[in-house]
């Protein structure tokens, strides 16, 4: 009895292990499913990726030009404004008394200067007594020349009647160059008056904060009674009739991007595959998932951000979006090379240098040239002909070269 226990057992583990043996053998037989996409021609797009916001065209902070109390406001955030309209007023009660006090020394000044001012009206005067004085002194001195021809006056009398002329042009010459030169002086204190009124006018009206474009309230940072000091930043104003969108582009990808502001000297340095026009872009939104929008890119603006080794770069909506605002972010790709008809090859079938395919019924893996690339798709130069079944999913199934397969298409 215990011998044929004993046989019962080793026969039992003669069957468990014929079992596992053609469990893996059958498993080993069977093919691995794989997934496969075939090669085929198509247009080739090389992106740089990259983050920015929406931002408005035309922004600018309106800053306050002097010191002093607030004395009203005007507007609220999102408000319309147009360009000119007054926002905020500040208080300028000393330059508003300058002011007053100046224009009062005008006016007395302009009347001195006029034709009704008693001190000019008296030096005209003065001048024109002298005036007559010599014309009757002219007269006397002609009728002593007669006299003294007929020898009826002496030659002393002849003398003082010549005298009395000289003196009277003298003081008429005086006279008049006086009136002269008060009218200058009164005419230039008027001037100078008008100048420091119109000075203090402006200053005056500095404290009236108004807007130099039409747009929107985008950010309010005053209130009334406040005391703000001069340079500080009351508004925020935007011209958001037309939105871009600011994407910052890492700097080792920035020299294939192009604005089109240079498009003759590009279109000669473009090499094959490269757009020589300005590039294209395509965004998306967070606010708007699932959608694609497209632009162009605008500007690239010259001065880098050193601190992320990035450039700004300003991206032009092909159509205008409903529910864009200023601030949101948004996400692109900047088309910086493109190629129509190419061959091209599943990203996910790559593994280093080479790629791997479904060939009668088995896995191969082949060394690959590749060109433009996307997220999805690259470029096949060499390796592989079009029609060739790419396999997208050969690390997942962790397969190894010669392996069965068997290819089952991927779903569209």
């Amino acid at each position: 009895m215990p011998r044929l226990r004993h046989a019962r057992r080793w026969i039992l583990l003669l069957g468990a292990a014929l079992a596992v043996a053609l469990f893996f053998f059958l498993r080993a037989a069977r093919p691995t499913v794989v997934t496969v996409e075939p090669v085929a021609r198509g247009r080739a797009l090389e992106a740089v990726y990259a983050t920015g916001t929406v931002e408005p065209i035309e922004r600018v902070a309106i800053k306050a030009r002097l010191s002093d109390h607030v004395q009203r406001v005007l507007v609220k955030e999102g408000e319309a404004i147009q360009a000119g309209q007054l926002l905020a007023q500040i208080e300028t009660p000393i330059r508003r008394y300058a002011l007053t006090q100046t224009q009062a020394q005008l006016a007395k000044a302009r009347q001195q200067a006029g034709a009704r001012s008693p001190q000019l009206a008296n030096l005209d005067a003065q001048a024109r007594a002298l005036g007559s004085q010599l014309a009757l002194a002219k007269l006397d001195l002609a009728r002593s020349e007669q006299l003294f021809a007929r020898t009826a006056i002496t030659q002393q009398e002849l003398d003082s009647a010549r005298y009395r002329v000289t003196q009277l042009e003298a003081q008429t010459q005086a006279a008049e160059a006086q009136l002269a030169s008060a009218r200058l002086e009164l005419g230039s204190t008027a001037t100078q008056l008008a100048v420091q009124v119109k000075s203090l006018a402006a200053e005056a009206d500095e404290g009236a904060v108004t807007s130099p474009l039409a747009g929107v309230v985008l950010l309010r940072e005053v209130e009334p009674g406040e005391v703000v000091a001069q340079n500080q930043t009351l508004f925020q104003i935007a011209d958001i009739s037309t939105l871009i969108v600011e994407l910052k582009v890492d700097e080792a990808d920035i020299a294939r991007v192009r604005d089109g502001r240079e498009l003759p000297a590009r279109e000669a340095a473009a090499g094959p595959g490269e757009p020589a026009a300005a590039s294209k872009v395509a965004l998306s939104f967070f606010a708007f998932p699932g959608r694609a929008f497209s632009g162009t890119v605008a500007e690239i603006l010259p001065e880098p951000d050193r601190q992320r080794r990035s450039y700004t770069v300003k991206v032009r909506l092909d159509e205008p979006i409903p529910g864009l605002r200023v601030g949101m972010t948004a996400e692109a790709n900047l088309i910086v090379a493109r190629k129509e008809q190419a061959l091209l090859l599943p990203a996910e079938s790559l593994d280093g240098g080479f790629a791997w395919f479904a060939e009668n019924g088995r896995a191969v893996r082949r060394q690959v040239v590749v060109g433009i690339r996307d997220l999805t798709r690259v470029e096949l130069l060499s390796g592989a002909s079009e029609g060739a079944l790419a396999i997208t999913d050969a690390a997942a199934q962790k397969l190894r070269a010669g392996a069965k397969v068997s290819p089952q298409r991927r779903a569209p």
